[in-house]
């Protein structure tokens, strides 16, 4: 019988994935490496900025931008378009998409799956990936580029806290492309009008980065997967990590079908889908 006294009913399951690390290797070392370009001498001079409190992902932009105006520099748009195109993703990830989505109908025909790609790097290079385009939707730092296609600024940062409004604004129904406007972050938002509820969300990243996320996902309900992208089986200062960013399960980076993480995907997927199901009991479906 449905009553109002009944949870949310959403039959849709949104999965969120890092990229640098989780589907790929780091972007700027695989990008500046692709081009002969030393990311020893790109790292050691963002740390630096890093210490002179520079946010991250901005002290690198400007330095892409330096790099991209340097005479006959190979660092411009067109050369990040052609690496995304190419990129050398992870083993199976550019099939997990589809391999998923299979899965999930052939346990129940009426749950979509919602692919979401969430970076706190530029999205440039992962956009134009194979595995971008399969995405439904992706989020990440932007550059502004002039007409020969060389950086001219950073028009968008998104932070690895950014990420937790990114994260809570998608399940609310927002405008993500307003993550951290005001009328986002204060708006008085009535629960029953979700997107999707948080229980219905599995967010992938690698580690240290994505605590924050995998923090307010499994705080929801939902699930959070951890990429192992060494395949060692560890963290960094895992055992200082607060018990609510503790996650499901840590994967090695291996999306193909008969993988741990693979099968950690679809247990994540069975459960929500069975929490669906009784949902669908509740509201007299």
């Amino acid at each position: 019988m449905s009553t109002s006294a009944t949870r949310l009913l959403r039959e849709r399951i949104v999965l969120i994935f890092d990229f640098d690390d989780t589907l790929g290797p780091n972007t700027n070392k695989t990008y500046l490496e692709h081009l002969g370009l030393s990311y020893e001498d790109f790292s050691a001079r963002a740390a630096k900025r890093e210490q002179e409190y520079w946010q991250s992902p901005l002290a690198k932009a400007d330095l892409l931008r330096e790099y991209s105006h340097r005479e006959d520099s190979p660092v411009n748009r067109k050369s990040m378009e052609e690496l995304g195109r190419e990129y050398p993703l992870f083993p199976g990830a550019d099939k997990m998409v589809d391999c998923l989505k299979d899965y999930a109908k052939e346990k129940d025909e009426g749950v979509d799956l919602e692919f979401v790609l969430l970076t706190a790097g530029f999205k440039t290079i992962p956009e134009s990936s194979v595995i971008g385009k399969q995405f439904d939707r992706v989020y990440g730092g932007e550059y502004e580029f002039d007409r020969e296609g060389r950086i001219l600024c950073a028009r968008r940062v998104i932070s690895h806290v950014d990420k937790v409004h990114y994260i809570k604004q998608l399940v609310e129904g927002l405008d993500l492309d307003k993550a951290s406007e005001l009328e986002n972050t204060y708006i008085d938002h009535d629960p029953q009008n979700n997107y999707v509820p948080m229980a219905q969300v599995i967010y992938v990243g690698d580690g240290n980065s994505d605590m924050s996320a995998f923090q307010i996902v499994e705080e929801g309900g939902g699930v959070g997967i951890a990429i192992d992208p060494d395949d060692d089986g560890e963290w960094e200062n895992y055992e200082d990590m607060s018990r609510g960013r503790r996650v499901h399960n840590l994967a090695p980076a291996d999306y193909r079908e008969d993988s741990e993480l693979i099968k950690t995907l679809k247990l994540s997927i069975d459960m929500m889908i069975s929490r669906i199901q009784l949902l669908r009991l509740g509201k007299g479906k």
